[in-house]
């Protein structure tokens, strides 16, 4: 392997740190099909505090479940918890939710974890990101397209990533970013999703440099809305949540 192509695949990597997937659903039976849903949940430590975020529209599905059918569960990784119980935020508007976890739970979320959702991303006051235009950002998720039943009991979630995306457009409280499939490298040996349903609530990344040229991120955001016909991705800006303090 050459060093620009481990570098990629570092910088590919570098979100899947920092999310898991979230599913909620009937609980699986031999004797029954498997219905289950997916997102994605960015992990942060903020404060002391053990954050899991995704879209409010993924959490609103969980509701609509469990009205129709009750027996619905409910996890992050394999971490199954009541969500209304340790929800702490929440905004239709804003397309964003957040539940504070236990120290016992988040260590649980990343128990094991090497690569994917290994840690939660420490954010300090001030520490949020200022995305420009022409800017890049790294994100993540695991596509319902990619997610696979290895057995009644057993989902595997596979992951998407990217290690640096073309910053479009700026607005208010939301940033647009062009997949540009032509300029597209492919480091990894994940397959590559027809469709990126699934994704939201996933992180999202500023790729930042020192003056000595060496480079780290700070959290940019959440993924909320994807356009397949035109190749766009949109994330809201974290500097939008007034649960953080930038």
């Amino acid at each position: 392997m050459n060093m620009q192509t481990d570098l990629l695949q570092q910088m590919e990597r570098f979100p899947l740190r920092f999310c898991k997937p979230i599913y909620f659903g009937l609980t699986p039976r031999k004797d029954a099909g498997v219905s289950i849903n997916n997102g994605t949940s960015t992990l942060l430590q903020y404060q002391n505090k053990f954050l899991a975020l995704t879209c409010h529209h993924v959490f609103k599905h969980y509701r609509k479940r469990l009205r129709e059918e009750r027996e619905i569960f409910f996890s992050i990784s394999n971490v199954h918890f009541d969500p209304e119980k340790q929800l702490i935020y929440e905004d239709e508007a804003l397309d964003v939710v957040a539940f504070e976890l236990t120290e016992e739970q988040a260590s649980m979320v990343s128990e094991g974890s090497i690569g994917i959702g290994e840690a939660f991303f420490r954010i300090h006051d001030g520490d949020l990101a200022i995305v420009k235009n022409n800017d890049f950002v790294a994100y993540s998720g695991f596509p319902g397209d990619l997610r696979r039943l290895d057995s009644y009991a057993e989902i595997n979630f596979g992951s998407y990533s990217s290690g640096a995306c073309r910053v479009s457009d700026i607005y208010s409280d939301y940033i647009c970013c062009e997949f540009e499939r032509e300029h597209w490298i492919s480091s990894s040996y994940e397959l590559e999703p027809n469709c990126l349903g699934g994704i939201s609530g996933g992180p999202a990344f500023l790729i930042c440099r020192t003056p000595e040229n060496i480079q780290y991120y700070k959290f940019a955001g959440v993924i909320y809305k994807m356009h397949e016909s035109t190749e766009s991705l949109y994330i809201r800006a974290a500097t939008s949540f007034p649960f953080l303090k930038n």
